[in-house]
């Protein structure tokens, strides 16, 4: 290292901030990968932007430089402040975050679900229940009712009874928690779709058309249970059947899931 100092310092001061863009640039992914899909994803991106442009500004103004460097530390007090309700629910969401029994934990909420969708099949009402993955549908959050509640088949009767002011509109589980009810799911554009296919089918169509959820429809009228994935639509199935389809997209690799959307597509 010392040798490339003397030898080559143009190299090495280029190799230098080649490492320090790749360090910044890997921890504002990560920074931003935390935030998406809460609401306060895009407060970030305008604070980022104007902080950008503040930096570039310092760079011909020296007043902007020495105010930038003089309030750094009330910048990051503000960040907190500001940041808080989506610093804690991070916080809150690694430290309970099981690093042995994620699978266990997975398909007890799979067994809550249809214990609940068994519930609504013999009341004669509807559902509409989408698993999150990885993708966040960030409009869902801006329409819905924020519950941050555990899963229970109890909650999920109640929030699907039709005379509640949550039963219109779809509900999303994310790991063991109801984070959302009431929200609107895109329609799908698909064509050539049964007519038999309401409201409830197109949305968890269109749903699984924009991001990797899992969404399970319950018809009011025929009480059939249907699963869209990757944007295909199966129906009829049997509780049975959608238990083992929810085990083998949530709880298996990435090869079986393409192996079930393949089956799925045919």
């Amino acid at each position: 290292m010392n040798y490339l100092l003397v030898h080559y310092p143009v190299a090495t001061e280029i190799l230098r901030s080649l490492i320090e863009i790749s360090i910044l640039a890997t921890g504002i992914y990560f920074i931003w990968k935390l935030f998406r899909g809460t609401r306060g994803a895009r407060v970030l991106a305008g604070f980022g932007f104007l902080l950008a442009a503040l930096s570039f500004a310092s760079l011909v103004l020296p007043v902007i430089n020495e105010l930038l460097q003089a309030s750094s530390t009330f910048l990051l007090l503000a960040l907190v402040i500001i940041f808080q309700p989506e610093l804690r629910r991070i916080f809150a969401e690694l430290g309970s975050r099981p690093l042995l029994g994620a699978h266990r934990q997975q398909t007890e909420v799979i067994e809550v679900v249809i214990n609940a969708l068994e519930q609504l099949q013999l009341a004669g009402h509807g559902a509409l229940i989408a698993f999150e993955r990885e993708i966040t549908y960030e409009p869902a959050r801006e329409t819905g009712t924020i519950l941050d509640a555990k899963v229970s088949d109890d909650l999920l009767a109640t929030i699907f009874f039709p005379k509640t002011p949550l039963h219109d509109g779809g509900t999303i589980i994310v790991h063991d928690r109801i984070a959302v009810a009431a929200a609107i799911f895109p329609l799908t554009q698909a064509e050539g779709l049964q007519r038999a296919l309401g409201l409830r089918h197109r949305a968890a169509l269109g749903l699984s058309d924009e991001t990797d959820a899992v969404v399970v429809v319950l018809s009011e009228e025929t009480g059939i249970i249907s699963l869209a994935y990757n944007g295909e639509l199966r129906r009829p199935l049997t509780t049975d059947e959608l238990r083992s389809q929810l085990i083998a997209i949530l709880l298996q690799n990435k090869d079986d899931e393409k192996s079930l959307a393949e089956q799925l597509a045919s």
